[in-house]
């Protein structure tokens, strides 16, 4: 696995800080702005068309600032930042995903999502899945840290968002239901382990692959559907597995040997898991 000031560079989020402690994956939103920005767009277009075009339609100055902060943060919006140009790359090539996807990514740059929404898909199909039930989970891995308050709307913000990508269902009494992996939720899984450094079969054991819910003869068959689509190169001898992302790599070649510093947002410890 590569070391943190190297994830960093890669588009990883490694702070001990959370979007769920004031918004959601804010599916929608982010549906809205990739309709209205072209995926080559720079950083400050896509903040230009939320702050002062108002493409998602926000009453207030205020609240076009603070959604704009929130959706960087939690996405990137700068196609330098690999992480944000496989997003970009998959969304446009598999309309079905667009829910995995943005959770895939959120989980990459939100530790509170990354850690948490493993621990809600591992509970079996049919449970309820309950406010309480989460803030137990969150006072349990982080003990002591977060308000009766904010723990509380860290619980409902991280429910929604399982909901938006369609894991819970249900508007009060949650459910966990089963839902399908997309061939490109896949392929952004298996290039998000890639990214990460996973290669061979830590690719498939990787926290990004976990977060579909599939077994790992599911995952390799919707990855070759993938391959066979150009959306990535897969080889695979036996059990021995190996990738590329030729569309990709010129954006993760050029991250890894920039000059310039990780920005104000890079700066928490990344969760590194294999």
């Amino acid at each position: 696995m590569h070391d943190q000031a190297t994830l960093k560079r890669l588009g990883f989020m490694t702070q001990q800080g959370s979007t769920h402690t004031a918004r959601t994956i804010m599916l929608s939103e982010l549906n809205t702005l990739f309709d209205h920005v072209a995926a080559e767009a720079s950083k400050a277009e896509y903040l230009a068309a939320i702050r002062d075009a108002n493409c998602l339609g926000k009453r207030s100055g205020r609240s076009r600032k603070l959604t704009a902060s929130h959706l960087a943060e939690l996405y990137g919006l700068d196609p330098a930042n690999p992480i944000h140009a496989g997003l970009r790359y998959f969304w446009s090539r598999d309309e079905a995903a667009r829910p995995q996807l943005a959770l895939l990514a959120g989980a990459a740059r939100d530790s509170l999502l990354r850690d948490l929404a493993p621990a809600i898909l591992a509970k079996p199909l049919g449970t309820s899945i309950t406010r309480e039930s989460v803030e137990q989970a969150i006072e349990q891995h982080w003990p002591g840290r977060f308000s009766t308050v904010t723990r509380e709307s860290i619980a409902q913000r991280v429910n929604s968002s399982l909901v938006q990508v369609g894991y819970l269902l249900g508007p009060v009494k949650k459910l966990r239901v089963h839902l399908e992996p997309a061939t490109g939720a896949v392929a952004f899984a298996l290039y998000l382990a890639w990214l990460q450094g996973g290669r061979g079969e830590l690719l498939l054991q990787s926290p990004w692959c976990k977060l579909l819910d599939a077994s790992q003869d599911r995952l390799l068959e919707l990855a070759a559907q993938a391959s066979a689509k150009g959306w990535m190169v897969m080889r695979r001898v036996d059990n021995v597995v190996d990738l590329d992302f030729p569309a990709l790599a010129s954006v993760v070649t050029q991250a890894l040997t920039s000059t310039e510093p990780a920005t104000a947002s890079q700066q928490e410890i990344f969760h590194e898991q294999s």
